[in-house]
């Protein structure tokens, strides 16, 4: 596409005052959290105004310590756009082990991941976007004047966009005062996460599909264990296995971004096989207000009793240090771990595109969420650059989507299901991507 300038909107989710609507001559986006904030910066960085209209009223992020695996795309991103590369976000796990019952390892391989964590990539993000300070970036990167403008408008739902002529007109709703008014954008991307609610709104007829177990996650601080606990998994991506399942342990910043031992976190993620109709099911994604959820259920809406049975299951069936982790989490949550497939990433003519989970959700074995919404905003970049089309863009888009998904139903079947199950996910999942390379290969020779 020409690269006059534009007004870009990405639809999220937060809190501004009204003078910052865009002008008619903006790209817009749907979604301020990562892949909201990534291609926020892309888009900014080749010179076009930006506003992300976001849903949340406050830029404070609090409790959101989630870990997040830095693969190769998010890495090349930061690389590239990160004007704060002097201050390290990750800690340097060596490798991986697996261990039995008795702390045994199984299995152990060298593998070195950088681990970071929700709030410090998006304190890190916001700080290269629009200039957020905060704890964890106290000095904010200085912008090229060449730079595009970056508002993150907060407290703005979006109600409806559907296209009109040249533009995409956006109904939005200010949450704090409740009005409604309709902006328009020369190109929106939506951000809005794994629940997107521009995707119920575009494609109705895309489902969720639950796959029959939930995952646990919390974090816990390296200081709040015992010594044999820190020995156990000292830097080290762990593995247990059980019975219907498995955890996972890795090692992340702790607050404000500290990488200094003792005070980063320990962070996991426990899977266990729940029946949709179980009343087991039922109870532990209900809230604290008897609201039930049906993806996840939010750090600190989960109600007392089921953290407790949680607890003593824990203590049944996991080795001693994850289960004192578990025992030591005081602000757990938990995701129905789902399915949805698409086959789109386009609208409106190209002025509309989906990004990141929005686009697709994994099942978060393969740890790839922020790896694809990275990949996008890098192919986002090279769209508006010229150097390919959008048609090549949404191909590659949906190639790494179609492939990462299935892969991770493969990693879901083998913990969860059985041999039957992974085979056949296995045989799919390789057909997918030896019919991905015939035909990739094929355009390329036409092109």
């Amino acid at each position: 596409m020409p690269e006059s300038k534009m007004h870009v909107v990405i639809v999220g989710s937060r809190r501004q005052s009204c003078s910052n609507v865009p002008r008619a001559d903006v790209p817009i986006q749907v979604g301020g959290s990562l892949a909201g904030l990534m291609h926020g910066i892309a888009v900014k960085r080749r010179g076009h105004d930006v506003t992300i209209l976001e849903q949340h009223q406050s830029s404070t992020r609090e409790g959101q310590a989630a870990g997040i695996v830095t693969m190769e795309h998010s890495q090349k991103f930061l690389d590239r756009h990160d004007l704060l590369k002097d201050q390290p976000y990750a800690v340097n796990c060596s490798s991986v082990q697996i261990l039995d019952k008795n702390l045994k390892v199984k299995l152990e391989f060298q593998r070195p991941m950088l681990m970071s964590s929700w709030n410090v990539l998006y304190y890190r993000l916001r700080a290269n976007f629009d200039g957020l300070a905060s704890s964890y970036c106290t000095q904010t990167p200085a912008e090229p004047s060449l730079h595009g403008r970056a508002v993150y408008d907060q407290g703005k739902r979006v109600n409806n966009l559907y296209p009109d002529k040249q533009k995409v007109q956006i109904e939005v709703e200010d949450l704090v005062d409740r009005l409604i008014s309709t902006i328009s954008a020369d190109q929106v991307i939506v951000a809005d996460g794994s629940a997107s609610q521009m995707r119920h709104l575009l494609q109705p007829q895309l489902k969720h599909s639950y796959a029959g177990y939930v995952a646990w996650r919390g974090t816990v601080m390296e200081s709040s264990v015992s010594d044999e606990t820190r020995k156990t998994f000292q830097n080290k991506t762990t593995l247990h296995t059980t019975s219907g399942g498995y955890i996972a342990l890795y090692t992340i910043p702790g607050e404000n971004g500290s990488l200094e031992p003792g005070k980063r976190l320990l962070n996991y993620v426990w899977y266990t096989n729940m029946a949709a109709d179980s009343a087991e099911f039922q109870e532990a994604m209900t809230d604290t207000a008897g609201r039930q959820h049906h993806h996840t259920l939010p750090i600190g809406k989960m109600r007392s009793q089921v953290w407790e049975n949680q607890r003593k299951v824990a203590h049944e069936i996991l080795p001693q240090p994850f289960a004192e982790l578990v025992d030591r989490t005081n602000q757990p949550f938990i995701s129905a771990i789902s399915d949805i497939e698409v086959s789109q990433a386009v609208f409106f003519g190209g002025k509309l595109l989906f990004v990141g989970d929005a686009l697709v959700p994994f099942r978060p074995h393969v740890a790839c969420s922020t790896n694809q919404a990275a990949l996008n905003a890098l192919l986002v970049e090279q769209w508006l650059a010229g150097k390919i089309t959008l048609a090549s863009w949404e191909r590659q888009v949906l190639d790494y989507t179609n492939a990462t998904r299935l892969r991770s139903v493969t990693w879901g079947c083998w913990y969860q299901v059985g041999y039957p199950s992974f085979f056949a996910s296995k045989v799919r999942h390789l057909a997918t991507l030896c019919g991905q390379g015939l035909r990739n290969g094929y355009i390329y020779l036409m092109e």
